[in-house]
């Protein structure tokens, strides 16, 4: 999932001294995700994904903000940063710079983080909870996906129809260059991506990647979800899931396409 960012500059923040919960703007309950859950298993794949993806872009990031990071008082915010795993690789590397996740399930570290390392619960949904102009560097993951065959698009299909239920539009990444475009405040878009193939056909990289996308699919909660969507018992989605798709993927080419977008605010606006 790649990386949309827009770097701010605005008044300083400390990080380390924001509560572990923040009250959002409305008085909405947070729920928890459907799709996510402190398993440790779970937490385990997406901690692996996460390097596949460092692994195929070679870096966390595409925008230049390197020297940036390295000076004292940088201030980055991680918009529904899961698991964490982006930032606690990031602000392992970065000492100097403030980092902060924000997600509406408290599936990251409570405790054992680094000391530049802080997360809040709070629904994007409701807005962020802070002034504008806040964060230096603002971070959130996406891909695409592609050539699907059959039992891969069913369940792709199933998962997006699930999503519109909650009134949640997946397909929203598609026109993120240009909703990005049309805001009146910020400068040129800048894109990067890269293409994996899912399964044996991709590779080492492919074999993970597909290793990583069953076990992520195969969760008690996903399959309760999937299972219902599609209109199966849960003991056919695991079936479907463990046997049928893999040996579809021995034979097509699916392909994730994992992009970054980055730009910056225009200061004189």
């Amino acid at each position: 999932m790649g990386i949309n960012t827009s770097r701010l500059k605005g008044r300083k923040l400390i990080i380390q001294s924001l509560p572990e919960n923040v009250q959002t703007k409305s008085d909405k309950v947070i729920q928890p995700s459907c799709f996510l859950s402190n398993d440790v298993e779970y937490v385990g794949n997406i901690h692996a994904f996460h390097f596949i993806k460092k692994n195929l872009f070679q870096s966390n990031f595409s925008s230049p903000i390197e020297e940036r990071l390295i000076q004292s008082g940088y201030k980055v915010l991680d918009v529904g940063c899961g698991s964490g795993t982006w930032l606690l690789d990031m602000s392992t590397n970065y000492e100097m710079t403030h980092f902060l996740g924000l997600d509406f399930q408290s599936i990251y570290p409570q405790e054992i983080k680094p000391p530049n390392l802080n997360f809040i619960q709070a629904d994007i949904l409701d807005g962020l909870p802070f002034p504008d102009n806040e964060f230096d560097f603002v971070h959130q993951d996406t891909m695409t996906f592609n050539g699907f065959g059959p039992i891969m698009q069913k369940i792709f299909n199933n998962y997006n129809s699930f999503l519109l239920k909650q009134d949640l539009d997946f397909k929203v990444m598609h026109k993120l260059d240009s909703m990005l475009e049309s805001h009146p405040n910020i400068t040129k878009v800048y894109r990067d991506e890269k293409e994996m193939i899912v399964g044996p056909n991709g590779g080492k990289i492919g074999l993970a990647c597909q290793e990583n996308l069953i076990a992520l699919v195969s969760t008690e909660m996903t399959t309760q979800i999937l299972s219902s969507e599609i209109g199966i018992s849960k003991e056919e989605f695991i079936n479907m899931i463990g046997n049928d798709l893999a040996d579809e993927l021995k034979e097509t080419r699916p392909k994730f396409t994992n992009f970054r977008l980055w730009t910056q605010k225009n200061n004189n606006r």
